[in-house]
């Protein structure tokens, strides 16, 4: 038979790295019966594979299960944050991937070293570079030119910038899975704009693969060559270990732990594991002359169940739930799911790759399925900006829902997402990737680079402006670094406060006096309570210099009473926001960004060990969770000797979590009697409308929210800092 090229045509694609076009002198894959090759020449070290000659040829069904796997994930991702979906399983695309990839690179290290008795470890990461980082490095230039311009004009960009930098430089360094973990950015959470990379996840997961499987594959083949059947059983046990780890482990409602187990790389090794496994037993250059051959109905009665798996999961399956009281895991996704879909995965391999399957050579060799499948790197990386930038009308990932970036509903957005999609895609793969992997001459080199350099010079200044901001705003951490312009601004323009004739809680003092207690709702624990809330004593309706109206003036500086130890209030990117002003009051802080509730346990029982954990803590978690009763009542139950317990209820701005979290905190006074409710969500209500941005209120010293209504302003700090010293000074009479 015919000798397959040597040159490109070899290079099989792997997960998110595409197959090469055909080249003139290449093998055509006309039908399925003729994409393997084999040479009844005998090859140095072939001994085990007797004289077929190793060599993977271009398999065209495996870029139509690649387009099916990519076209699952990307309406996931087009419906994810949306009120309901008809593809919650979709994401599990990803794990398809992961096995092809896991086949591919074995098969071609395998192949590599029957040929030659070796394997160049550098050749082959120079051809994953040439294949992976064009495409990946017009996405972050892109990227980082979008956040970073639009960030210094567009409240939605600007409140995005602290979460992309994060992504963007771990995206370098193929780490974006772990940073996540470590940063604790829940992939499932709906609260804003997630990061435009936050999908680099799974490629870093591959990277990492690939940088560590041909050290692995080396080793093997030079001490297990003549026992490769048991090395296959050993990849395959390890993949049903990890799966048993991982059900182990999980815990429906931690929804920490599911974010670990569904980003980290020792967790999702299962997947490349059991493809890894396939590529030792299932050789494509044996196939031909084997008996095997001469079954390819079986093949494709396993591909077609395989396939029939696949859709249900797609179909059926989360990642999270929606429970009655709380988000919690999908049990079935944890509990063997990632397995179920890999076995299913493997199933569909061995049909598209043996030479006698209809399934491989009549329905997934289409050719709108191959030309999908050896561009879905490209769609891979280019839907999820393209999607986040243009969320339409009911995305619950807004923070403004009168605001979406796209004023239609969700299938006319979608057309124009996946349209921008494929011409980004298509361009990057006509003009980086097919040229880069087919071999640059020195004057188109020398174009690329140029363009390259002008525009990372075009983004590079309004990008490093943008990212040198501190905190979760740009405008925030501009007057947190200096307060007292943005209060000298606030006095410049504020006017005078209107007579007091109201029941409302004093501005000077911030902390009711026993006329406002008396005329609280007989439920003394809400403190204050929603009746206190003062009502603006000024206009309200916009007006030209101030949109979103005039604020009433913030609380002046208040101070709790002296305890032997200071009160000690726990809390996230809210609380840290006020944490000078606090301070000042006597109060000691421990915030930080991005936290999440069940991080406060680690905290107390640190304070605790210290002797610092004092008779008052405020707590001021949850924005940036899905709350669940077990999960309050562990935190909690930490502090039953604490004398006074003060739970600062979370203010998204109304997103879905919101409602439920708020009623579990309420709900927890009644089994902890020493918790005190600061009902700072029903509180925050009447100033949402006074935030710093195009339609709020004209200068950021006289706004009590910034841009995302969510993180504090300086007049929002000074009346978040009043209504906590207010519940402490209550609380210990």
């Amino acid at each position: 038979m015919r000798h397959a090229p040597r040159g490109r045509s070899t290079g099989a694609a792997l997960l998110h790295d595409e197959p090469l076009e055909r080249h003139p002198g290449d093998l055509r894959p006309a039908r399925a019966a003729h994409l393997l090759t084999v040479d009844p020449t005998p090859v140095a070290g072939t001994s085990l594979f007797g004289r077929a000659r190793a060599s993977l040829a271009y398999v065209p069904g495996l870029d139509g299960l690649r387009a099916i796997a990519v076209a699952a994930v990307v309406l996931y991702h087009a419906q994810q944050n949306m009120p309901s979906s008809w593809m919650p399983g979709g994401f599990l695309g990803v794990e398809v991937f992961f096995v092809i990839s896991g086949y591919l690179i074995t098969t071609l290290l395998v192949a590599e070293h029957e040929r030659t008795d070796r394997i160049d470890i550098k050749q082959f990461w120079a051809r994953r570079a040439r294949r992976l980082l064009p495409a990946l490095f017009a996405v972050l230039i892109v990227t980082m030119g979008i956040v970073g311009i639009g960030g210094s004009s567009s409240d939605s960009l600007r409140e995005h910038v602290r979460a992309f930098r994060g992504t963007w430089v771990s995206a370098w360094l193929y780490l974006t899975n772990w940073y996540q973990v470590i940063a604790g950015l829940d992939y499932s959470d709906r609260l804003g704009r997630p990061s435009l990379l936050r999908h680099l996840w799974s490629l870093a997961v591959e990277e990492q693969f690939y940088l560590v499987w041909p050290l692995v594959m080396w080793f093997v083949l030079r001490r297990f060559r003549h026992h490769l059947p048991a090395v296959g059983v050993v990849f395959a046990a390890l993949a049903g270990v990890i799966a048993l780890v991982v059900a182990l482990v999980y815990r429906s409602e931690n929804l920490g732990r599911i974010n670990f187990l569904y980003l980290s790389t020792p967790t999702r090794l299962s997947g490349l594991l059991l493809g890894s496994a396939l590529a030792i037993f299932w050789r494509p250059w044996r196939l031909a002359t084997a008996s095997v051959s001469r079954h390819g109905r079986w093949t494709d009665v396993a591909g077609t169940v395989g396939l029939g798996v696949l859709v249900w999961a797609f179909l059926r399956w989360h990642l999270v739930v929606d429970g009655v009281s709380a988000v919690h895991g999908y049990d079935l996704l944890f509990r063997g799911g990632f397995l179920i879909i890999g076995i299913a995965t493997v199933m569909m391999i061995v049909a598209v790759t043996h030479p006698g399957s209809l399934l491989a050579s009549r329905v997934l060799s289409a050719r709108p399925l191959v030309w999908v499948g050896k561009r879905s790197y490209g769609l891979y990386l280019w839907h999820w900006p393209v999607f986040q930038l243009t969320r339409p009308r009911g995305d619950l990932s807004l923070l403004d829902p009168s605001s979406p970036d796209v004023r239609w509903g969700w299938l006319p957005a979608l057309l124009l997402r996946l349209l921008v999609t494929v011409v980004l895609t298509e361009l990057s793969y006509r003009l980086l990737e097919v040229p880069v992997r087919s071999g640059l001459g020195y004057a188109r080199s020398r174009v690329l680079a140029a363009v390259g350099a002008v525009a990372m010079l075009v983004t590079v200044v309004p990008t490093a402006s943008s990212f040198a901001a501190a905190d979760v705003l740009a405008d925030q951490a501009a007057c947190n670094r200096d307060p007292a312009a943005c209060e000298m601004l606030a006095a410049d323009t504020e006017p005078a406060a209107a007579p007091t004739t109201t029941t409302e809680v004093p501005a000077t003092v911030g902390v009711p006096t026993s006329t406002q207690v008396a005329a609280s709702p007989t439920d003394t624990s809400v403190v204050p309570s929603a009746t206190t809330v003062p009502a603006p004593t000024t206009a309200t309706k916009p007006v030209a210099t101030s949109p979103g109206g005039t604020p009433p003036p913030a609380p002046a500086a208040v101070t709790v009473p002296v305890m032997p130890i200071r009160p000690l209030a726990l809390g996230d990117s809210v609380m840290l926001g006020a944490k000078g002003r606090l301070e000042a009051a006597g109060i000691r802080v421990d915030a930080g960004e991005a936290r999440r509730f069940g991080k406060a346990e680690g905290l107390i029982d640190r304070y605790r060990a210290s002797g610092q954990l004092g008779e008052v803590v405020v707590l001021a978690l949850g924005g940036n969770d899905n709350l669940s009763a077990r999960l309050i009542d562990i935190i909690l139950g930490k502090l039953t000797d604490v004398d006074h317990v003060i739970v600062v209820t979370p203010q998204v701005n109304g997103l879905p979590k919101e409602a439920r979290n708020h009623r579990l905190l309420l709900a927890a006074r009644d089994r902890f009697p020493n918790v005190t409710i600061l009902d700072w969500q029903r509180l925050a209500q009447s100033k949402l409308r006074y935030y710093w941005g195009a339609k709020g209120v004209s200068s950021p010293g006289r706004a009590y929210f910034w841009a995302d209504r969510i993180h504090l302003a300086p007049a929002g700090q000074r009346y978040f800092t009043s209504l906590i010293v207010g519940a402490i000074t209550k609380a210990v009479g």
